[in-house]
């Protein structure tokens, strides 16, 4: 019997039955767009316009596709779904951060981020509408889960923020590359199979050729899935969202803590690292009064012992009736110094971003009231 999440995909393919053209690998497109044009009597060289269009030049739809004639453009838009996701708002932070609520065709809402960096910029992305998880800090588990994205819709995050990126007017033209991480809404690891074929996709060097080191997968810790993502992709980096060492504390803030307690995750973190050779990311939310006890900091150096580990600590965003307090820099800092004496880890604080467009996750979702106003029920 189908899942609730199978029915609600299910139920993307009744409001549009198109193929959703970023859904498919390279190989797999490439035989779809042949078989195509080839019913059609048109040239091969038709899927090689079609496929530099799209992955190359990231034009914004079929009728930018110009190397095409019109009336063609015309029936691929009648036969394939492209783009999958439409801007429903975009913000732009007195520090050059960019956040984009995107509208997908379903009336689901998710974001995407791109911070701007001197070297690399970073684009953040998510991989769920909404979340199950619940994490009392968190603004996008307020509004639940609703489902999984497509792997078209995680794509297209990926492909129209580098059309944005190339885009002089935008301010991010220059030959940097770009840091991909998977820190947006939702749990990347509970939406596998598709994160799977996203990944594949986005680091094939035909397609959009992010170079598979520089892409990060952030989870609260899903066992199984952490073993499976360092099989399949040994040179994607890991970022593991502990926020706690102590079952106790993590029980309250990341409630899945009560399915897979402290000593499952921390044994598949042994032997992600063992099987990629790779040093670790661990995320903590600074979470006064909650998770920076002397007693904290003791338990997270004994659940790091031995571990090649990085600590990135963050402030806490400010969530409507969460309950917590934001820490002032000197008190993270002061946090961040007892780990590093606790652990031997490197730890960096991370610098806020975007405070001013509600940068964090799931706010500027929240603050449009959950779905996009007009989106049918779910």
């Amino acid at each position: 019997m189908p899942s609730k999440t199978d029915r609600r995909l299910e139920r993307l393919a009744e409001l549009d039955p198109r193929p959703e053209l970023l859904s498919f690998d390279v190989d797999a497109l490439t035989a779809a767009l042949a078989a195509w044009f080839a019913e059609r009597s048109e040239p091969r060289y038709r899927v090689d316009q079609v496929l530099d269009a799209v992955y190359h030049h990231r034009v914004a739809s079929w009728d930018a596709m110009t190397t095409l004639p019109r009336p063609l453009r015309t029936e691929l838009e009648q036969a394939f779904r492209f783009p999958s996701l439409a801007v429903e708002e975009e913000r732009v932070s007195a520090d050059g951060t960019h956040k984009l609520l995107w509208r997908l065709i379903d009336g689901e809402a998710v974001e995407s981020v791109l911070i701007p960096m001197p070297a690399r910029d970073t684009f953040c992305v998510s991989s769920q509408a909404g979340c199950a998880l619940a994490c009392s800090f968190c603004a996008t588990g307020l509004f639940g889960f609703k489902r999984n994205l497509t792997v078209g819709e995680i794509v297209d995050q990926v492909r129209q923020l580098l059309a944005r990126r190339g885009d002089p007017a935008a301010h991010f033209a220059g030959p940097r590359g770009v840091n991909l991480v998977f820190m947006g809404m939702g749990e990347p690891l509970l939406n596998w199979e598709n994160l799977r074929r996203s990944l594949a996709i986005l680091i094939d060097e035909r397609a959009f050729d992010i170079g598979a080191r520089r892409i990060t997968v952030s989870t609260v810790g899903i066992p199984e899935r952490i073993a499976e993502l360092g099989q399949a992709f040994p040179q994607v980096r890991l970022a593991v969202s502990l926020h706690a060492a102590t079952d106790a504390v993590r029980d309250e803030i990341v409630p899945i803590n009560r399915r897979y307690p402290l000593r499952q995750l921390l044994a598949a973190c042994r032997v992600w690292s063992r099987a990629t050779g790779k040093r670790m990311t661990f995320e903590v939310i600074h979470l006064p009064g909650v998770n920076d006890r002397p007693e904290d900091v003791a338990a997270l150096g004994r659940a790091l012992h031995g571990l090649p580990a990085k600590i990135n600590l963050m402030r806490y965003n400010p969530v409507p009736g969460a309950g917590y307090k934001r820490p002032s820099v000197q008190e993270t800092h002061a946090f961040a110094e007892s780990i590093r004496r606790a652990t031997k880890a490197t730890v960096t604080v991370r610098r806020s971003r975007g405070l001013d467009i509600e940068g964090a996750c799931g706010q500027l979702r929240l603050a449009r009231g959950g779905s996009v106003v007009g989106a049918p029920e779910s």
